[in-house]
């Protein structure tokens, strides 16, 4: 298994596909929470029961000192009662300012919708003035000319949650799971404690420790003297390739159950030198098999 070269810029062009703007509408109950989490999943801002209105003043104040730079994703509908009325004119703002969007729109049958309401116990929008059928009828009515406006529809009436995802990322993103599966890699110091959302945990601290040399001990893995010491080991190769072989067939598997994030945490002593060059390298390899990688070397702040 080599780092695959291109593996950043593939990595780039799979970002490209991205609209940096979703809009997700519909009918209550058709999916909307679920078609959120995706986005969630993937990186972006989400926003929930925002009125349309305000669409484009915050897509503005993301632009300026946003820190998720996936995109944003925001949830617009009947919720917020007559501010929905002005979704057509938050539209055309868009357009004007020709701001890239996406605008997905989520139906389903009326029986099911039903169905699902009754399930999960929870009322309509509109059914403090409507019986459920009939409010589900009127908002399907007040939503023609949003969903005249889609550029992304989906029917949710046949299909469940995992599927519900797969055709969000189809649909929206053009891009199969295998290619937005996300992979988190953080580095750790155990002395400060295992992260505890870490879905796979890996020690390091077998491998010789660069915090004796006194000449790379004020560094860091993240410097190349430190990350060549470090993983030119042979058995820094023999556990990295070990710990591939391990994951490699876990993440379309965890796709298949819904769960489209792995947690990887990678320990030493203080989280400054070994861990920190290992998060480094499995990085490097998860971008080249075209994934997306989040890295954080969480104890690089504690001082030596």
């Amino acid at each position: 298994m080599e780092l695959n070269k291109n593996g950043n810029n593939q990595v780039d062009e799979l970002k490209l596909h991205r609209p940096s703007l979703v809009i997700i509408t519909g009918l209550s109950g058709a999916g909307k929470s679920t078609a959120m989490r995706v986005f969630d999943d993937l990186g972006y801002y989400c926003l929930d029961n925002l009125p349309p209105a305000l669409i484009l003043d915050f897509y503005h104040l993301y632009l300026k000192g946003s820190t998720h730079k996936a995109g944003v994703a925001i949830a617009s509908d009947m919720r917020s009662g007559a501010l929905f009325d002005d979704f057509q004119n938050a539209v055309k703002r868009l357009e004007d300012e020709s701001i890239h969007f996406a605008l997905l729109y989520l139906d389903c049958d009326t029986d099911v919708l039903m169905n699902r309401f009754k399930e999960v116990r929870r009322a309509h929008p509109l059914e403090t003035r409507y019986s459920l059928r009939d409010a589900i009828s009127e908002e399907r009515t007040r939503l023609e000319s949003t969903l005249a406006l889609a550029t992304h529809v989906i029917d949710s009436t046949h299909i469940n949650v995992a599927q519900l995802r797969q055709v969000v990322l189809k649909t929206v993103l053009q891009q199969e799971n295998k290619r937005v599966s996300q992979v988190k890699v953080v580095s750790f110091g155990f002395k400060y404690g295992v992260p505890r959302d870490a879905d796979y945990v890996f020690d390091v601290r077998f491998l010789p420790n660069p915090f004796y040399l006194e000449a790379l001990r004020p560094l860091s893995g993240e410097d190349g003297d430190v990350y060549n010491y470090v993983m030119n080991h042979k058995a820094a190769e023999q556990f990295f390739m070990g710990i591939v072989q391990l994951l490699d067939p876990t993440f379309d598997a965890f796709i298949d159950v819904g769960k489209f994030s792995v947690n990887i945490a990678v320990g030493c002593t203080g989280g400054r030198h070994r861990s920190v060059a290992f998060a480094k390298r499995l990085a490097a390899y998860y971008e080249g098999q075209n994934r997306l990688v989040q890295t954080y070397h969480r104890d690089l702040v504690h001082p030596l």
